[in-house]
Protein backbone atom coordinates (compact mmCIF):
# COMPACT_ATOMS: atom_id res chain seq x y z
CA UNK A 1 0.00 0.00 0.00
CA UNK A 2 1.57 3.32 -1.04
CA UNK A 3 2.15 6.42 1.66
CA UNK A 4 -1.22 8.76 0.47
CA UNK A 5 -0.77 11.97 -0.72
CA UNK A 6 -1.23 14.37 2.63
CA UNK A 7 -1.72 17.64 0.32
CA UNK A 8 -5.26 16.21 -1.09
CA UNK A 9 -8.14 15.55 1.16
CA UNK A 10 -8.56 12.60 -1.29
CA UNK A 11 -4.97 11.44 -0.41
CA UNK A 12 -6.19 8.65 1.95
CA UNK A 13 -8.13 7.20 -0.83
CA UNK A 14 -5.24 6.71 -3.00
CA UNK A 15 -3.46 4.58 -0.46
CA UNK A 16 -6.73 2.03 -1.43
CA UNK A 17 -6.34 0.91 -5.19
CA UNK A 18 -8.55 -2.08 -5.64
CA UNK A 19 -9.72 -2.65 -8.98
CA UNK A 20 -13.65 -1.51 -8.24
CA UNK A 21 -14.36 1.54 -7.38
CA UNK A 22 -16.84 1.07 -5.34
CA UNK A 23 -15.27 -1.61 -3.07
CA UNK A 24 -12.17 1.35 -2.16
CA UNK A 25 -14.91 3.82 -1.61
CA UNK A 26 -16.37 1.62 0.82
CA UNK A 27 -13.05 1.22 1.99
CA UNK A 28 -12.33 4.56 2.55
CA UNK A 29 -15.38 5.17 4.26
CA UNK A 30 -14.64 2.08 6.70
CA UNK A 31 -11.18 3.60 7.53
CA UNK A 32 -12.50 7.38 8.26
CA UNK A 33 -14.99 5.59 10.43
CA UNK A 34 -11.99 3.68 12.34
CA UNK A 35 -8.85 6.49 11.52
CA UNK A 36 -9.23 10.21 12.77
CA UNK A 37 -7.00 11.41 10.54
CA UNK A 38 -8.62 9.76 7.68
CA UNK A 39 -11.96 11.18 8.54
CA UNK A 40 -10.14 14.97 9.55
CA UNK A 41 -8.73 14.60 5.62
CA UNK A 42 -12.19 14.24 4.38
CA UNK A 43 -14.69 16.02 5.71
CA UNK A 44 -11.87 19.26 5.06
CA UNK A 45 -13.65 20.30 2.22
CA UNK A 46 -16.87 20.43 4.31
CA UNK A 47 -15.80 23.22 6.35
CA UNK A 48 -14.07 24.55 3.32
CA UNK A 49 -14.93 24.07 -0.44
CA UNK A 50 -12.81 23.56 -2.73
CA UNK A 51 -9.72 23.92 -0.69
CA UNK A 52 -6.97 21.34 -0.02
CA UNK A 53 -5.93 20.97 3.97
CA UNK A 54 -2.72 21.85 4.09
CA UNK A 55 -0.89 19.20 5.70
CA UNK A 56 2.18 19.01 7.79
CA UNK A 57 3.60 16.07 10.46
CA UNK A 58 2.13 17.85 13.49
CA UNK A 59 -1.53 17.51 12.28
CA UNK A 60 -1.41 13.51 12.23
CA UNK A 61 0.51 13.47 15.46
CA UNK A 62 -2.44 15.50 17.40
CA UNK A 63 -5.27 13.13 15.87
CA UNK A 64 -3.25 10.72 17.15
CA UNK A 65 -3.20 11.94 20.46
CA UNK A 66 -6.71 12.53 20.30
CA UNK A 67 -7.43 8.79 19.46
CA UNK A 68 -5.94 7.71 22.68
CA UNK A 69 -8.24 9.77 24.70
CA UNK A 70 -10.67 7.91 23.23
CA UNK A 71 -9.18 4.70 24.07
CA UNK A 72 -8.72 5.64 27.45
CA UNK A 73 -4.93 6.33 27.44
CA UNK A 74 -4.94 9.63 27.84
CA UNK A 75 -7.20 11.43 30.16
CA UNK A 76 -5.77 14.57 30.72
CA UNK A 77 -4.25 16.13 27.59
CA UNK A 78 -2.37 19.72 27.14
CA UNK A 79 -2.08 20.61 23.56
CA UNK A 80 -0.41 24.06 23.19
CA UNK A 81 0.15 25.40 19.49
CA UNK A 82 0.70 29.22 17.46
CA UNK A 83 -2.64 30.55 16.26
CA UNK A 84 -4.11 29.90 13.30
CA UNK A 85 -2.37 25.97 13.00
CA UNK A 86 -6.10 24.38 13.15
CA UNK A 87 -5.56 23.08 16.79
CA UNK A 88 -9.24 24.20 17.52
CA UNK A 89 -10.68 22.64 14.19
CA UNK A 90 -8.81 19.30 15.36
CA UNK A 91 -9.84 19.32 19.19
CA UNK A 92 -12.88 21.11 19.01
CA UNK A 93 -14.61 20.93 16.03
CA UNK A 94 -13.89 17.62 14.04
CA UNK A 95 -12.99 15.39 16.94
CA UNK A 96 -16.09 15.56 19.20
CA UNK A 97 -18.20 15.05 15.34
CA UNK A 98 -16.09 11.64 14.82
CA UNK A 99 -16.69 10.06 18.39
CA UNK A 100 -20.14 10.65 18.05
CA UNK A 101 -19.93 9.24 14.79
CA UNK A 102 -18.82 6.13 16.75
CA UNK A 103 -20.40 6.34 19.66
CA UNK A 104 -23.48 8.30 20.10
CA UNK A 105 -24.17 8.46 23.57
CA UNK A 106 -20.49 10.71 24.24
CA UNK A 107 -21.59 13.58 25.98
CA UNK A 108 -19.12 16.68 25.78
CA UNK A 109 -19.10 19.94 27.32
CA UNK A 110 -17.13 22.07 25.03
CA UNK A 111 -15.80 25.69 26.94
CA UNK A 112 -14.21 28.64 24.98
CA UNK A 113 -13.62 32.01 26.53
CA UNK A 114 -17.06 33.96 24.82
CA UNK A 115 -20.13 32.79 23.93
CA UNK A 116 -18.99 34.14 20.52
CA UNK A 117 -16.26 32.07 20.13
CA UNK A 118 -18.41 28.67 21.88
CA UNK A 119 -20.88 29.04 19.29
CA UNK A 120 -18.68 29.30 15.85
CA UNK A 121 -17.00 26.15 17.07
CA UNK A 122 -20.33 24.43 17.75
CA UNK A 123 -21.44 25.29 14.77
CA UNK A 124 -18.83 24.12 12.92
CA UNK A 125 -19.43 20.90 14.15
CA UNK A 126 -22.88 20.85 13.58
CA UNK A 127 -22.34 22.05 9.56
CA UNK A 128 -20.12 18.59 9.62
CA UNK A 129 -22.28 16.70 10.77
CA UNK A 130 -25.42 17.51 9.00
CA UNK A 131 -23.32 17.08 6.05
CA UNK A 132 -24.13 14.41 3.31
CA UNK A 133 -20.89 12.64 3.55
CA UNK A 134 -20.85 12.57 7.54
CA UNK A 135 -24.15 10.47 6.83
CA UNK A 136 -21.87 8.25 4.70
CA UNK A 137 -19.10 7.76 6.65
CA UNK A 138 -21.83 7.59 10.34
CA UNK A 139 -25.35 6.51 8.37
CA UNK A 140 -26.60 5.64 11.76
CA UNK A 141 -25.63 9.00 13.34
CA UNK A 142 -28.56 11.92 13.37
CA UNK A 143 -29.24 14.95 15.49
CA UNK A 144 -32.25 15.35 17.35
CA UNK A 145 -31.52 18.97 18.81
CA UNK A 146 -28.81 20.82 16.88
CA UNK A 147 -29.16 24.18 18.44
CA UNK A 148 -26.11 26.87 18.23
CA UNK A 149 -25.07 25.81 21.48
CA UNK A 150 -26.22 22.21 22.47
CA UNK A 151 -25.59 19.30 19.76
CA UNK A 152 -28.17 16.06 20.51
CA UNK A 153 -27.73 12.73 18.59
CA UNK A 154 -31.18 10.79 19.28
CA UNK A 155 -29.20 8.23 22.06
CA UNK A 156 -28.57 10.67 24.20
CA UNK A 157 -24.76 12.10 23.39
CA UNK A 158 -24.41 15.33 22.64
CA UNK A 159 -21.67 18.91 22.35
CA UNK A 160 -22.88 21.32 25.00
CA UNK A 161 -21.23 24.57 24.03
CA UNK A 162 -20.35 27.33 26.35
CA UNK A 163 -18.30 30.24 27.66
CA UNK A 164 -15.53 30.50 30.41
CA UNK A 165 -17.98 31.55 33.93
CA UNK A 166 -21.34 30.41 32.18
CA UNK A 167 -23.52 27.64 34.24
CA UNK A 168 -23.26 24.19 33.52
CA UNK A 169 -25.63 22.85 35.82
CA UNK A 170 -27.45 19.80 34.38
CA UNK A 171 -24.86 18.90 31.63
CA UNK A 172 -22.52 15.66 32.50
CA UNK A 173 -19.49 15.17 30.30
CA UNK A 174 -17.36 12.33 29.27
CA UNK A 175 -15.21 14.30 27.57
CA UNK A 176 -14.20 18.20 28.45
CA UNK A 177 -12.58 20.25 25.70
CA UNK A 178 -11.46 24.04 26.98
CA UNK A 179 -9.68 25.90 24.29
CA UNK A 180 -8.95 29.08 24.59
CA UNK A 181 -10.26 29.69 28.45
CA UNK A 182 -8.80 33.16 28.59
CA UNK A 183 -8.21 36.63 25.82
CA UNK A 184 -4.41 37.62 25.73
CA UNK A 185 -5.36 41.02 27.50
CA UNK A 186 -6.16 39.06 30.60
CA UNK A 187 -2.29 37.49 30.71
CA UNK A 188 -1.40 39.18 33.20
CA UNK A 189 -4.76 39.60 35.21
CA UNK A 190 -4.59 37.97 38.30
CA UNK A 191 -7.96 38.34 38.92
CA UNK A 192 -8.94 37.01 35.34
CA UNK A 193 -6.86 33.69 35.97
CA UNK A 194 -7.87 33.11 39.72
CA UNK A 195 -11.50 33.58 39.02
CA UNK A 196 -11.02 30.97 35.95
CA UNK A 197 -9.17 28.93 38.24
CA UNK A 198 -12.14 28.61 40.78
CA UNK A 199 -14.96 28.37 38.06
CA UNK A 200 -12.78 25.23 36.62
CA UNK A 201 -12.64 23.62 39.70
CA UNK A 202 -15.73 24.05 41.50
CA UNK A 203 -18.20 24.05 38.13
CA UNK A 204 -16.47 22.35 35.40
CA UNK A 205 -14.20 19.47 36.66
CA UNK A 206 -17.62 18.44 39.15
CA UNK A 207 -19.42 17.86 35.81
CA UNK A 208 -17.34 14.07 34.53
CA UNK A 209 -20.12 11.68 34.82
CA UNK A 210 -17.23 9.47 35.82
CA UNK A 211 -14.90 10.64 37.63
CA UNK A 212 -12.03 7.91 37.23
CA UNK A 213 -12.62 7.99 33.53
CA UNK A 214 -13.29 11.27 32.48
CA UNK A 215 -11.09 13.19 29.95
CA UNK A 216 -10.02 17.08 29.77
CA UNK A 217 -8.40 18.19 27.01
CA UNK A 218 -7.08 22.04 27.27
CA UNK A 219 -6.03 23.26 23.98
CA UNK A 220 -4.45 26.93 23.49
CA UNK A 221 -1.64 29.34 22.77
CA UNK A 222 0.85 30.00 25.46
CA UNK A 223 -0.03 33.50 27.10
CA UNK A 224 1.94 33.79 30.46
CA UNK A 225 3.97 31.37 32.92
CA UNK A 226 1.09 31.18 35.30
CA UNK A 227 -1.82 30.64 32.67
CA UNK A 228 -4.26 27.83 32.50
CA UNK A 229 -1.52 25.65 31.26
CA UNK A 230 1.06 26.15 32.88
CA UNK A 231 -1.72 25.12 35.63
CA UNK A 232 -2.27 21.83 33.77
CA UNK A 233 1.41 20.55 33.42
CA UNK A 234 1.60 19.05 36.45
CA UNK A 235 -1.47 17.04 36.00
CA UNK A 236 -1.28 16.30 32.14
CA UNK A 237 -0.90 12.91 31.01
CA UNK A 238 0.72 14.01 27.48
CA UNK A 239 1.61 17.44 26.29
CA UNK A 240 2.17 18.63 22.69
CA UNK A 241 3.70 22.16 22.54
CA UNK A 242 4.80 22.78 19.39
CA UNK A 243 6.61 26.24 18.98
CA UNK A 244 6.12 28.03 15.83
CA UNK A 245 9.99 27.70 14.69
CA UNK A 246 11.66 24.57 16.10
CA UNK A 247 14.22 25.92 19.13
CA UNK A 248 16.09 22.38 18.87
CA UNK A 249 15.80 19.30 16.94
CA UNK A 250 12.70 17.39 17.27
CA UNK A 251 11.64 13.98 16.60
CA UNK A 252 8.18 12.03 17.73
CA UNK A 253 8.14 8.16 17.13
CA UNK A 254 4.28 6.51 17.34
CA UNK A 255 3.60 2.95 17.50
CA UNK A 256 7.47 2.58 16.57
CA UNK A 257 7.58 4.46 13.24
CA UNK A 258 9.22 8.69 13.54
CA UNK A 259 5.50 10.60 12.65
CA UNK A 260 7.16 13.89 13.74
CA UNK A 261 10.61 15.42 13.20
CA UNK A 262 12.21 19.11 12.39
CA UNK A 263 15.46 20.58 12.88
CA UNK A 264 16.00 24.23 14.67
CA UNK A 265 14.62 27.18 12.37
CA UNK A 266 11.90 24.55 10.73
CA UNK A 267 8.67 26.15 10.49
CA UNK A 268 5.92 24.41 11.96
CA UNK A 269 3.89 24.33 8.67
CA UNK A 270 5.28 26.36 6.15
CA UNK A 271 2.32 25.46 4.47
CA UNK A 272 0.61 28.30 6.54
CA UNK A 273 3.13 30.71 7.65
CA UNK A 274 7.45 30.04 5.98
CA UNK A 275 10.17 32.00 7.70
CA UNK A 276 9.57 35.12 5.65
CA UNK A 277 5.91 35.28 7.25
CA UNK A 278 7.01 34.72 10.00
CA UNK A 279 9.24 37.20 10.37
CA UNK A 280 7.04 40.00 9.21
CA UNK A 281 4.84 38.77 11.99
CA UNK A 282 7.49 38.88 14.47
CA UNK A 283 8.50 42.36 13.37
CA UNK A 284 5.33 43.41 13.95
CA UNK A 285 4.37 42.13 17.54
CA UNK A 286 6.22 42.97 21.05
CA UNK A 287 8.58 40.18 21.60
CA UNK A 288 6.94 38.92 24.72
CA UNK A 289 3.93 38.32 22.90
CA UNK A 290 5.65 35.96 19.69
CA UNK A 291 7.51 34.17 22.56
CA UNK A 292 4.50 33.73 24.69
CA UNK A 293 1.91 32.89 21.58
CA UNK A 294 3.77 31.86 18.94
CA UNK A 295 7.26 30.09 20.37
CA UNK A 296 4.88 28.42 23.99
CA UNK A 297 7.45 30.26 25.74
CA UNK A 298 5.39 32.65 28.01
CA UNK A 299 6.94 36.10 29.51
CA UNK A 300 4.82 38.52 30.76
CA UNK A 301 5.92 41.99 29.65
CA UNK A 302 7.60 43.66 26.96
CA UNK A 303 10.91 43.40 28.46
CA UNK A 304 11.15 40.11 29.00
CA UNK A 305 13.39 40.92 32.41
CA UNK A 306 11.13 39.92 34.73
CA UNK A 307 8.67 37.14 34.58
CA UNK A 308 6.01 36.52 36.69
CA UNK A 309 6.87 33.08 37.71
CA UNK A 310 9.40 34.91 39.49
CA UNK A 311 7.51 36.07 42.01
CA UNK A 312 6.59 34.37 45.29
CA UNK A 313 2.76 35.00 45.97
CA UNK A 314 1.23 34.95 49.60
CA UNK A 315 -2.78 34.52 51.03
CA UNK A 316 -3.66 38.34 51.73
CA UNK A 317 -6.26 36.80 53.80
CA UNK A 318 -3.55 35.02 56.29
CA UNK A 319 -0.36 37.18 55.90
CA UNK A 320 2.66 36.86 58.06
CA UNK A 321 3.06 38.47 61.27
CA UNK A 322 5.20 41.90 60.56
CA UNK A 323 7.98 43.06 62.00
CA UNK A 324 7.80 46.39 60.72
CA UNK A 325 6.29 48.15 57.66
CA UNK A 326 8.17 50.35 55.08
CA UNK A 327 6.95 53.10 52.61
CA UNK A 328 8.53 53.45 49.38
CA UNK A 329 7.44 57.27 47.95
CA UNK A 330 8.52 57.77 44.31
CA UNK A 331 7.08 61.83 43.70
CA UNK A 332 5.17 63.22 41.15
CA UNK A 333 4.26 66.93 40.97
CA UNK A 334 1.52 67.79 39.07
CA UNK A 335 -2.28 66.73 38.63
CA UNK A 336 -1.90 65.73 35.32
CA UNK A 337 1.66 64.05 34.85
CA UNK A 338 3.32 61.30 36.44
CA UNK A 339 1.94 59.80 39.79
CA UNK A 340 3.24 59.73 43.16
CA UNK A 341 3.54 56.10 44.66
CA UNK A 342 3.46 54.65 47.57
CA UNK A 343 3.95 50.91 48.01
CA UNK A 344 3.88 48.98 51.45
CA UNK A 345 5.78 46.74 52.38
CA UNK A 346 5.57 44.34 55.67
CA UNK A 347 8.81 42.88 57.03
CA UNK A 348 8.58 38.79 57.71
CA UNK A 349 10.21 35.55 57.68
CA UNK A 350 10.05 33.84 54.12
CA UNK A 351 9.53 30.30 53.70
CA UNK A 352 13.34 29.57 54.22
CA UNK A 353 13.52 31.74 57.52
CA UNK A 354 15.27 34.87 56.04
CA UNK A 355 14.41 38.17 55.86
CA UNK A 356 11.94 38.85 53.44
CA UNK A 357 9.57 41.92 52.04
CA UNK A 358 5.63 41.37 51.59
CA UNK A 359 3.67 43.78 49.23
CA UNK A 360 0.78 45.21 51.44
CA UNK A 361 -0.75 48.11 49.18
CA UNK A 362 0.08 50.48 46.46
CA UNK A 363 -1.18 53.82 46.47
CA UNK A 364 -1.16 56.18 43.58
CA UNK A 365 -2.47 59.65 43.65
CA UNK A 366 -1.91 62.94 41.18
CA UNK A 367 -1.49 65.70 42.92
CA UNK A 368 0.65 68.82 43.56
CA UNK A 369 3.35 68.98 46.16
CA UNK A 370 1.37 70.26 49.08
CA UNK A 371 -1.42 67.56 48.96
CA UNK A 372 1.74 64.68 48.41
CA UNK A 373 3.48 66.12 51.49
CA UNK A 374 -0.49 65.58 53.57
CA UNK A 375 -0.74 62.50 51.86
CA UNK A 376 2.75 60.94 53.37
CA UNK A 377 2.01 62.20 56.48
CA UNK A 378 -1.44 60.82 56.78
CA UNK A 379 -0.21 56.93 55.56
CA UNK A 380 2.25 57.45 58.51
CA UNK A 381 -0.69 58.53 61.05
CA UNK A 382 -2.14 55.26 59.36
CA UNK A 383 0.55 52.99 58.84
CA UNK A 384 2.96 53.71 61.30
CA UNK A 385 5.77 52.95 59.23
CA UNK A 386 9.19 52.20 60.43
CA UNK A 387 11.47 54.03 57.27
CA UNK A 388 9.96 56.06 54.75
CA UNK A 389 11.74 56.43 51.59
CA UNK A 390 11.20 59.30 49.21
CA UNK A 391 12.53 59.85 46.27
CA UNK A 392 14.46 63.16 47.43
CA UNK A 393 16.02 64.29 43.92
CA UNK A 394 14.32 66.87 41.93
CA UNK A 395 10.71 67.55 42.51
CA UNK A 396 11.00 65.28 45.43
CA UNK A 397 13.74 67.09 47.33
CA UNK A 398 11.58 70.17 48.43
CA UNK A 399 9.11 67.26 50.03
CA UNK A 400 11.97 65.16 51.85
CA UNK A 401 13.39 68.12 53.42
CA UNK A 402 10.28 69.37 54.55
CA UNK A 403 9.48 66.03 56.19
CA UNK A 404 12.29 65.89 57.98
CA UNK A 405 12.26 69.71 59.03
CA UNK A 406 8.90 68.50 60.71
CA UNK A 407 10.78 66.14 62.77
CA UNK A 408 9.89 62.83 60.75
CA UNK A 409 13.55 61.05 61.57
CA UNK A 410 11.99 57.50 60.13
CA UNK A 411 12.26 59.29 56.58
CA UNK A 412 14.72 58.38 54.71
CA UNK A 413 16.56 59.79 51.08
CA UNK A 414 17.47 57.52 48.04
CA UNK A 415 16.68 57.86 44.65
CA UNK A 416 16.40 55.69 41.72
CA UNK A 417 20.26 56.29 40.61
CA UNK A 418 21.54 56.13 44.21
CA UNK A 419 23.59 53.02 45.05
CA UNK A 420 23.05 52.67 49.12
CA UNK A 421 20.48 54.56 51.08
CA UNK A 422 21.85 58.05 52.71
CA UNK A 423 20.94 58.92 55.87
CA UNK A 424 21.09 62.81 56.36
CA UNK A 425 24.32 64.16 57.88
CA UNK A 426 26.18 61.93 56.24
CA UNK A 427 27.05 63.70 52.75
CA UNK A 428 29.37 62.17 50.02
CA UNK A 429 29.05 61.90 46.08
CA UNK A 430 26.20 59.06 44.70
CA UNK A 431 27.67 56.82 42.79
CA UNK A 432 25.11 56.76 40.10
CA UNK A 433 23.67 53.56 39.37
CA UNK A 434 21.16 53.60 36.22
CA UNK A 435 17.46 52.56 36.62
CA UNK A 436 17.79 49.37 34.80
CA UNK A 437 20.48 48.62 37.06
CA UNK A 438 18.76 48.92 39.98
CA UNK A 439 15.86 46.94 38.36
CA UNK A 440 18.51 44.14 38.00
CA UNK A 441 19.12 44.23 41.46
CA UNK A 442 15.79 44.21 42.24
CA UNK A 443 15.24 41.30 40.48
CA UNK A 444 17.68 38.95 41.82
CA UNK A 445 16.22 39.61 45.01
CA UNK A 446 12.67 38.88 43.85
CA UNK A 447 14.11 35.60 41.98
CA UNK A 448 15.46 34.24 45.24
CA UNK A 449 12.42 34.52 47.27
CA UNK A 450 12.77 37.32 49.05
CA UNK A 451 9.74 39.89 47.55
CA UNK A 452 6.37 38.73 47.83
CA UNK A 453 3.35 39.28 46.33
CA UNK A 454 -0.54 38.64 47.26
CA UNK A 455 -2.27 36.54 45.04
CA UNK A 456 -4.79 38.55 44.58
CA UNK A 457 -5.13 42.56 45.16
CA UNK A 458 -7.30 45.68 43.61
CA UNK A 459 -4.19 47.20 42.29
CA UNK A 460 -2.01 43.72 41.38
CA UNK A 461 -2.63 43.89 37.79
CA UNK A 462 -1.09 47.46 37.34
CA UNK A 463 1.53 46.99 39.23
CA UNK A 464 2.97 43.94 37.70
CA UNK A 465 2.00 45.20 34.03
CA UNK A 466 4.15 48.26 35.02
CA UNK A 467 7.16 46.07 36.05
CA UNK A 468 6.61 43.54 32.84
CA UNK A 469 6.90 46.41 30.63
CA UNK A 470 9.77 48.02 32.20
CA UNK A 471 11.92 49.76 30.87
CA UNK A 472 9.96 50.03 27.67
CA UNK A 473 7.24 51.85 28.85
CA UNK A 474 6.37 55.16 29.55
CA UNK A 475 5.64 55.30 33.21
CA UNK A 476 7.89 54.23 35.61
CA UNK A 477 6.65 55.63 38.69
CA UNK A 478 5.59 51.55 40.70
CA UNK A 479 8.97 50.64 39.34
CA UNK A 480 10.50 52.97 41.04
CA UNK A 481 9.13 53.06 44.33
CA UNK A 482 9.82 49.09 44.31
CA UNK A 483 13.11 49.24 43.17
CA UNK A 484 14.24 52.16 45.26
CA UNK A 485 13.45 49.91 48.40
CA UNK A 486 14.19 46.07 46.66
CA UNK A 487 17.23 47.22 44.91
CA UNK A 488 18.76 48.20 48.40
CA UNK A 489 16.60 45.55 50.08
CA UNK A 490 19.58 44.62 53.09
CA UNK A 491 20.19 48.35 53.50
CA UNK A 492 16.52 49.18 53.73
CA UNK A 493 16.18 46.80 56.26
CA UNK A 494 19.24 47.65 58.37
CA UNK A 495 17.50 50.99 58.61
CA UNK A 496 14.11 49.92 59.81
CA UNK A 497 14.87 48.28 62.15
CA UNK A 498 17.44 50.62 63.49
CA UNK A 499 14.26 53.37 63.59
CA UNK A 500 11.94 50.94 65.48
CA UNK A 501 14.25 50.47 68.30
CA UNK A 502 15.31 53.64 68.41
CA UNK A 503 11.11 54.33 68.84
CA UNK A 504 11.28 56.60 65.96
Amino acid sequence: MNAPDRNSPVGVERAVRPDDAVSARDALIGFARADFWCFVELVFSVLHPGKKIIFAQYLEFIASVLMHVEDGKYRRVLINLPPRHMKSILTSVLYPAWRLGRDPTTKFICISYSDDLAHDLSSLTRTVMRSALYRTIFPNVRLDKSAVDYIRTPQGGYRYATAVGSHVTGFGADEIIIDDPIQPEDATSEIAKRNFRSWLASSVLTRFNDPNRGALILVMHRLAPDDPAADMESTADRIVRLPLVAEQREKITWNGRVIFERNPGDPLNPGILDLESIDKIKGSIPPHVFASQYQQRPTIGGSGMLSIDKWRRYDPAKPPKFELLIHSWDIGATTTGNASVCTTWGLARNEEGRDAVYLVNVQRVRLELPEVLAAIKAANLRDKPSLIIVDERGVGLGVYQQLRRDGFRHVEGSTATSDVLEREGQPGAKPSVSKIDRFGRAALQIGDGRVLIPTHAPYLDPFLNEIAGFPNIADKDQVDSMTQLVGVLDRAIQIARRNKDRGC
